[in-house]
């Protein structure tokens, strides 16, 4: 395996020296900050909200989240190198009591329940049926979850995009979500998309 190969196949699940390269990149790379920037401003977190984010990564969303007075939020990942980065990157949450930072999977977590959940880049890789699941028994009732993804396989079009979020917007119906709708964002080679939705009571 190549050395970009090694390093491409730690974004699912990072580990080691390499896991701390992809955790870096994931920090730093352009689209990755455009796609987290926009994910939170449509999460909209407000005064006194609870907030997760599944999948946190090295804490960036999440940075950008807590930057909102009087937020406080949990980030749950399964790779202890993204966890720890995310500590380190928000000491000063950590530290006063508003962000907790939790290695494991949403099937293990037992804070909350939240106000708002989302993911950035996680629902490619996870049962949708289960995730769905899993967010409406940690949210609160009419609690919000946003859901963002790029698709990234060779040769990935629009379509593939949306066809996802298609997908994805039947299986949170079926589970009693409401108010659903789909934004995009353009990126190059295919735009982002973040299905929305509000759990039922």
């Amino acid at each position: 395996m190549s050395l970009r190969s090694s390093v491409v196949s730690q974004f699912q699940r990072p580990r080691g020296l390499l896991g701390r390269v992809a955790g870096w990149i994931l920090a730093g790379r352009g689209s990755n900050l455009q796609r987290n920037r926009w994910t939170v401003d449509l999460v909209d977190a407000a005064h006194g909200e609870f907030v997760l984010e599944v999948g946190c990564g090295p804490g960036v969303a999440l940075e950008l989240c807590l930057k909102r007075a009087g937020v406080r939020a949990v980030g749950v990942d399964h790779s202890d190198v993204m966890i720890a980065q995310a500590g380190k990157r928000n000491r000063r949450a950590v530290k006063a009591g508003r962000l907790k930072l939790v290695e494991g999977t949403v099937e293990t977590l037992r804070e909350g329940p939240f106000d708002k959940a989302f993911s950035i880049n996680v629902i490619q890789f996870v049962d949708r049926a289960a995730f769905v699941a899993q967010m409406k028994r940690l949210l609160k009732p009419g609690g919000l979850l946003a859901t963002t993804y790029q698709p990234r396989r060779a040769n990935a079009t629009r379509a593939d995009a949306l066809k996802l979020a298609t997908q994805l917007t039947e299986v949170l119906s079926a589970a009693g979500f409401a108010a659903l709708r789909t934004e995009e964002l353009d990126l190059k080679p295919v735009p982002a998309v973040c299905v929305i939705g509000r759990r039922g009571a």
